[in-house]
């Protein structure tokens, strides 16, 4: 009892310990610049329009702006501005003198945070050793182009924790005795709320296979395990469909006056406004698919990537691993330096996910190919798992015609960066279990690289002044495509 008290004190401690350092680099002055980049004038457009009772669409789900429009209405930093021209616009030119952006940026900023813990417990899961799992946590808590995003009034750290909650759900019910219909609505629900945040969270789906499989016992014969797949796959869609109805409900309900633009919404829906009755039930039917039409015709309108465009900041999927393309969201210059905010990634932590993929591609081949003996099937199946899931979602990107941005990488990212870490574990097993001074030692090597680099490239994360020369150190490859200002 006392030995397994230690433990447990143990993991929390570095679990504490990962929060604190997240807090300093995703968290800290979070509110600065005071400035609007990127998706941030559509974004906090939305936010404002639920804090109005105004309906609009959007050809992203609800759930990340409701998250934004909260932190604005926890904190009311902007409370006596005059904010009427946010709900007439959906893309907002220009912000009132003494606008602060604390409000917007609060849940953003919070979720990509906590979710440095979420990770923590992942990495922890996968591998059994805190200490490990409090040093790899690096691969998360240092990564420049994330931290950027998640200190902004953007969607992608309110999706990433739930991502990693389905994730460290997922490494729960994988290893536990029994499952129930209870297990896979969870499963469900949490796959649901990531997908409510951008429609590419659906790539989670993946995990409910790889989950099956693992778990199926094969005398249970084919016809009893196709039964139960199906059974299975019911509960977590019926989950998934609940946060979808329930998501959407309070989208609608919230949208209680329409403004200027209508979104070519239907008469009935026009009627259903006009009569304070968008939290009716009965009404859900009618609001779903106009919003859902709208979505549908707003991904017509959305150009394709176009490298001869002057000013393009979108680039192909498969360019996306090397950091192609930076986007300098945001730039101003002062006394020979200039500030930036660059999306610029952490370059030790991105070229170690190729990597970690690559040698998981050889590992994996070895097996199924070449028939090479399994150390560890648990180990080898979630570095199976999240590998699976990097390469179908590059996949489905390189047939996407509409421009994408480095950003979109972030999922995969991360499940990269799990692949590396269960790799890690997988191939040094022997030496982890016999508590090697050295194995720790170049890892710890390995984490203080990551952190300078996170440090050096750190300008371009908090909007720090760098001269030309500087900025030139930062230049490593031709193909980041970052231009200084001159």
């Amino acid at each position: 009892m006392t030995a397994m008290f230690k433990t447990d004190r143990e993991v929390y401690t570095y679990a504490a310990a990962v929060l604190m350092i997240a807090f300093a680099t995703y968290f800290f002055n979070y509110y600065n610049p005071a400035a609007v980049f990127w998706d941030e004038n559509y974004h906090i457009a939305s936010a404002q329009k639920y804090l109005e009772g105004v309906m609009y669409m959007e050809p992203h789900p609800p759930l990340g702006k409701l998250f934004i429009a909260l932190g604005e209405w926890l904190l009311h930093p902007n409370e006596g501005l005059d904010l009427t021209y946010f709900t007439q616009t959906d893309y907002i030119k220009h912000f009132p003198k003494g606008y602060s952006w604390a409000g917007v940026g609060l849940v953003p900023a919070l979720f990509g945070t906590c979710s440095a813990r979420l990770f923590y417990f992942i990495l922890y899961r996968i591998g059994r050793h805190a200490e490990l799992a409090f040093l790899f946590s690096s691969l998360y808590v240092f990564e420049n182009g994330f931290i950027l995003q998640s200190r902004s009034a953007m969607l992608e750290s309110t999706q990433m924790f739930f991502i990693f909650a389905t994730v460290l759900y997922f490494l729960v019910l994988l290893d536990k005795e029994k499952l129930g219909y209870r297990h896979y609505l969870g499963f469900g629900l949490l796959m649901g709320i990531s997908l409510m945040v951008k429609a590419n969270g659906l790539i989670l789906i993946l995990l409910f296979p790889a989950l099956f499989l693992y778990r199926v016992k094969r005398d249970h014969g084919y016809l009893k395990a196709l039964r139960r797949f199906v059974i299975d796959g019911a509960v977590i869609a019926a989950g998934m469909a609940a946060v979808t109805v329930v998501v959407f409900s309070i989208h609608f309900a919230l949208g209680q006056k329409a403004a200027k633009k209508h979104y070519s919404a239907s008469p009935a829906y026009m009627k259903i406004i006009k009569e304070h009755e968008t939290a009716n039930p009965a009404n859900f039917p009618v609001m779903m698919r106009d919003n859902f039409k709208y979505m549908k015709n707003y991904s017509k309108g959305v150009p394709r990537y176009n490298p001869c465009k002057k000013g393009e900041n979108g680039s192909l999927a498969v360019t996306w691993p090397f950091i192609n393309k930076t986007i300098n969201y945001r730039w101003s210059k002062k006394d020979g330096k200039v500030r930036y905010l660059y999306l610029m990634g952490n370059p030790l932590i991105w070229f170690s996910v190729v990597a970690a993929i690559i040698l998981a591609t050889v590992l994996i081949l070895g097996h199924y190919v070449f028939g090479l003996e399994v150390r560890d099937r648990r180990l080898f199946w979630i570095i199976g798992t999240f590998w699976t899931i990097y390469l179908s979602y590059m996949i489905t990107m390189f047939n996407i015609e509409r421009v994408m941005y480095l950003y979109h990488y972030f999922i995969p990212l991360f499940m990269g960066t799990i692949v590396f870490f269960a790799l890690f574990v997988y191939l040094f097993k022997p030496s982890i279990e016999r508590g090697s001074k050295l194995l720790m030692f170049g890892v710890t090597l390995f984490v203080l690289e990551i952190v300078y680099v996170y440090w050096f490239f750190g300008p371009f994360t908090y909007y720090k002044p760098l001269s030309t020369l500087e900025f030139i150190q930062r230049e490593w490859f031709d193909f980041w495509k970052l231009k200084p200002i001159l």
